[in-house]
């Protein structure tokens, strides 16, 4: 594999926004077996929160370099939490703007630049030993404002842009026996600053959950479900789509029971190639809406072609229907009256983190 190299020039190239990035997939969790499942420990997925060595700079021109190497020591560097903002832990200013650019005021840019002076960069280390039995090593960060540049073991790993979705990478062609070294340097501004712009507090920093994770041997890497109201919202129609990690044949069990604990759906589904899908109907259907927040429990258990469990994926699924009818808004069938609106999660210690 050829080695890459970070241009850091490229932070001001809106063209440039990922770099070896994972596509994004659903969120769902996935279990070994039914014990883990209902103690919800996932055995494939290990938390890297927690304290990162971590070292400061105003500017990329003060920023520390060469610090990402296997070599280079960074056990005495201070510590920092993650998740946190770094505003929020004493490094750099929280910033409140609404429709001026937060550099606004300071440094005159044209479209297509960012801040020079005060652009601050977070250097983060975390050293990790990858879990016995783990073969695929990936690594998940929810949440990282605005751009960071990751490496492992002094080799770098890939770019990401987009602040409030997760970046994900996948690690395994770079770890080493033993102890490994995980380097992130998180860039306040970047390209992406000029889109995600908007009326609230400006923060930095790794400030969403961080977790290695791995996968089966077979496993459903994507699921969408479709949960529609038909035959005059008495009856429901589900549609699941799946995309899996390999071709390899496989079975997929799929049990659906309401909130009475009432089985709708218990069926078994051989399965070949990189995708498929699931239908089914359902008669009688207790429908979703906020004042009837009706859920189905799912459970898909995904068994090998010798019949062994690999994963078990637990979803809540809700039947609703959203439309427009001319100029009003409609949740199966009936008019939405809505209470509220533009809401920022915030708190006053750790802002957004």
């Amino acid at each position: 594999m050829e080695e890459k190299i970070f241009d850091i020039s490229k932070l001001a190239d809106s063209t440039y926004f990922a770099d070896n990035r994972l596509p994004a997939h659903s969120d769902h969790h996935y279990y070994a077996n039914e014990e883990e499942m209902l103690n919800e420990e996932m055995s494939m997925r290990q938390s890297l929160n927690g304290l990162w060595y971590f070292s400061y700079a105003k500017n990329l021109a003060s920023r520390i370099e060469g610090f990402e190497k296997a070599d280079y020591n960074c056990k005495i560097w201070d510590t920092i939490r993650v998740p946190a903002h770094i505003q929020m832990e004493g490094y750099d200013k929280p910033q409140y703007t609404n429709v001026a650019y937060p550099w606004d005021g300071h440094e005159e840019l044209n479209e297509g630049e960012i801040p020079t002076e005060n652009n601050p960069i977070a250097s983060y280390v975390k050293y990790f030993t990858v879990p016995q039995g783990w073969n695929e090593v990936f690594v998940s960060f929810q949440g990282v404002d605005s751009a960071m540049a990751l490496w492992l073991n002094g080799k770098f790993v890939g770019y990401s842009e987009d602040s409030c979705t997760p970046s994900e990478f996948d690690l395994t062609p770079y770890l080493v026996e033993g102890e490994n070294k995980l380097a992130v340097q998180v860039y306040r501004f970047s390209s992406a600053s000029w889109l995600e712009d908007q009326d609230f507090w400006r923060f930095s920093g790794i400030y969403r959950d961080v977790y290695l994770y791995t996968k089966p041997q077979v496993h459903v890497d994507d699921l969408f479900i479709h949960a529609t109201p038909c035959n005059d919202y008495k009856d429901g129609k589900l549609s699941i789509d799946f995309k899996w990690n390999n071709e390899n044949a496989k079975k997929l069990a799929v049990k659906l029971v309401d909130n009475e604990e009432n089985v709708v759906i218990d069926t078994v589904q051989e399965i070949t190639g990189a995708t498929s899908v699931f239908t089914a109907d359902v008669e009688n259907v207790k429908l979703w809406s906020a004042e009837y927040p009706n859920l189905y429990k799912a459970t898909f258990t995904v068994k090998d072609e010798n019949d062994n469990v690999v994963e078990i994926i637990p979803q809540n699924i809700g039947f609703r229907e959203f439309k427009m009818d001319g100029n009003i808004m409609k949740i199966n069938g009936k008019r939405i009256v809505f209470k509220g609106v533009n809401r920022h999660e915030f708190d006053c210690y750790y802002g957004r983190a």
